[in-house]
């Protein structure tokens, strides 16, 4: 994958940092991404269009947490794909494809019932605290919002969840 990102771009430059950078936040992002998404392809395609965001920027040894930085990226990526996919399902005579696709991985049922039911916002949250176990103040920094915003979010989110139980 990276060849392909260098090839795009046609930057040879800082070729072991980029690839070391890819190689080690890859898997995370992809399960963030699909998290958001619910969509494989839409994951990969997020994924790689991130890297690309990020390579395209050229200024990666500057970045002081590069960990929160693509995850911010991804965050407002996925976002933005959601609403692009909102606004083509009410054109007219353009068939949109189905956003729920089966998960891949062996989740317990209850789990992907309650996760569909949830915002892409929410679950990005849930994704970040819980799996990922970002702090709040973390958290924040990737969504752009505060981190008292952010705890009062999750503490509704979680009451939210209980009632879905």
């Amino acid at each position: 994958m990276q060849h392909k990102i260098m090839t795009l771009t046609g930057m040879n430059t800082q070729t072991e940092e980029i690839e070391t950078m890819i190689l080690s936040h890859y898997d995370k992002l992809y399960k963030y991404c699909y998290s958001i998404l619910r969509n494989v392809e839409d994951a990969e395609d997020a994924v790689q269009d991130v890297f690309l965001k990020v390579i395209k920027s050229g200024n990666l040894s500057a970045i002081d947490n590069l960990n929160a930085w693509l995850y911010k990226i991804a965050y407002f990526h996925c976002i933005n794909k959601l609403k692009r996919r909102r606004i083509l399902s009410f054109v007219p005579f353009i068939e949109s494809e189905n956003p729920m696709v089966k998960a891949e991985n062996a989740m317990d049922e209850q789990l992907q019932n309650i996760l569909s039911q949830l915002k892409p916002e929410e679950r990005a949250l849930i994704v970040l605290r819980i799996i990922e176990n970002y702090s709040f103040e973390e958290i924040a920094a990737i969504m752009d919002k505060t981190a008292p915003t952010i705890r009062k979010r999750y503490e509704r989110l979680k009451g939210k969840i209980k009632k879905l139980f």
